[in-house]
């Protein structure tokens, strides 16, 4: 099977055991290939459990490489991997060359192959390949995400410690502000003195973007919540309410308007507009006090009413629609859905336009089927990531956005590369 950037799948489908064997090879001279085992938030557990030329082996013995000036293969033993441990990392680097001159950077496990040379543009580092335990199962995604600044860069992003170097003589030139640097300081004034309780959340997803390369990021933001009968605990208590200040403050970073859509569902779906800074306080009881909750769940609605919202009339597309600025739909239920077909198809046919659903699950359901769109087959790229939270007013705010933003950046570089974004 071969794998397009962004494209995850379970081992149970593609015939992989915990014993296995993984492949790269690159044919260019200088080349260095990594494996890194990471925790779930892609965090380095230490410098020995990194499986490279200087260190062959890790500690707990669950990996080991075999380097060679062309080619690297690495043995695994996922079952001995040390505590903390749910992630291992391919890399490559190059000191001095970009990484698509290499002859190839083809990645081999089992029956599963990733080419990885065409993600690639001038980067001297990148992720490759993964493995990873999600829903407590172990699956293989296609990465193929570059950084600029090399070898460095990599090692910050798993939360790595950089040796800087020797400070210049001459101090450099003041570094630019973004224009939309400094719309955000206005946007955050705004939000100090309108919505002070988004303070600390704006702060917490700042750092969650900054970690993933994203603090410069632009991306429309939509809500997407349930108002089946089975929400009402959720509302009469606050949790919503939260759960759109959480959002809202995460908007605040991918664009600088300080506004986020908002759409709800159950038996039918709502598009009922926006909601920003000076707006946020009681917001939900404002949206329940339009639409009463209703008897029914229905996925399929909500996506078609997304769709509808930023790229027009649904249609069944076979063809990329490509735009400058992606959507960001999180995707709030309690429960399975009434119309499962009709939610698959609009998956599929949403994995042609710039849109990424995250779709979570709140409370002790099983969300089965949410699982099953996590690993949809068909798509044109991996365009969806399923996280479930049981309480989501006990998960700290810096967990939950690395929970909201697990795999964005990888569907960033998909897109990319299948012409999504321009």
């Amino acid at each position: 099977m071969i794998l397009q950037a962004g494209e995850k799948r379970k081992f149970s489908d593609v015939g992989l055991p915990t014993q296995l064997t993984v492949t790269v090879t690159h044919g260019q001279d200088g080349l260095d290939v990594s494996a890194f085992s990471l925790s779930a938030e892609r965090k380095m557990l230490g410098d020995e459990y990194i499986a490279f030329y200087n260190n062959p082996r890790t500690p707990d013995g669950a990996v080991s490489a075999r380097l060679g000036p062309r080619e690297a293969t690495f043995t695994l033993d996922l079952t001995r991997l040390a505590s903390g441990a749910e992630r291992v990392m391919f890399t490559a680097t190059h000191d001095t060359l970009p990484l698509r001159s290499a002859p190839q950077l083809l990645v081999q496990v089992g029956s599963v192959t990733f080419d990885a040379r065409p993600a690639l543009g001038d980067e001297k580092a990148a992720m490759l390949l993964e493995l990873y335990r999600h829903g407590g199962e172990w699956r293989v995604g296609a990465v193929g995400q570059g950084f600029a600044g090399g070898l460095g860069d990599l090692v910050k992003y798993f939360g790595g410690e950089v040796e800087e170097a020797t400070a210049p003589q001459s101090p450099p030139p003041a570094p630019a502000v973004s224009l939309k640097k400094q719309a955000q300081v206005r946007l955050d004034k705004q939000i100090a003195e309108k919505a002070p309780q988004l303070v600390s959340l704006v702060k917490q997803a700042e750092v969650s973007l900054k970690k993933r390369g994203l603090d410069e990021h632009t991306a429309r933001v939509a809500l997407v919540l349930d108002i089946s009968a089975s929400m009402s605990s959720l509302y009469r208590s606050g949790v919503v309410q939260r759960v759109a200040e959480k959002t809202l403050a995460l908007a605040s970073r991918f664009d600088d308007d300080g506004r986020m859509d908002v759409l709800l569902f159950g038996l039918n779906a709502h598009d009922v507009g926006e909601i920003g800074i000076e707006g946020i306080g009681g917001a939900v009881d404002g949206l329940l006090r339009r639409h009463a909750l209703e008897g029914g769940t229905m996925y399929g609605k909500a996506m078609d009413a997304v769709r509808r919202h930023y790229f027009g009339p649904t249609q069944q597309r076979r063809q990329p629609l490509a735009q400058p600025t992606p959507v960001y739909v999180l995707f709030i239920t309690d429960g399975e859905t009434f119309d499962k077909p009709v939610a698959e198809t609009q998956l599929r046919d949403a994995s042609f336009e710039p849109v990424f659903w995250k779709f979570v699950g709140v409370g002790k359901e099983r969300f089965e089927f949410l699982q099953k769109l996590d690993d949809l087959t068909g798509r044109y790229v991996d365009n969806a990531d399923f996280i479930q939270v049981a309480d989501i007013d006990r998960t700290p705010d810096a967990q939950l956005y690395e929970l909201l933003l697990q795999e964005y950046d990888t569907y960033l570089t998909a897109a990319r590369g299948r012409g999504l974004l321009r």
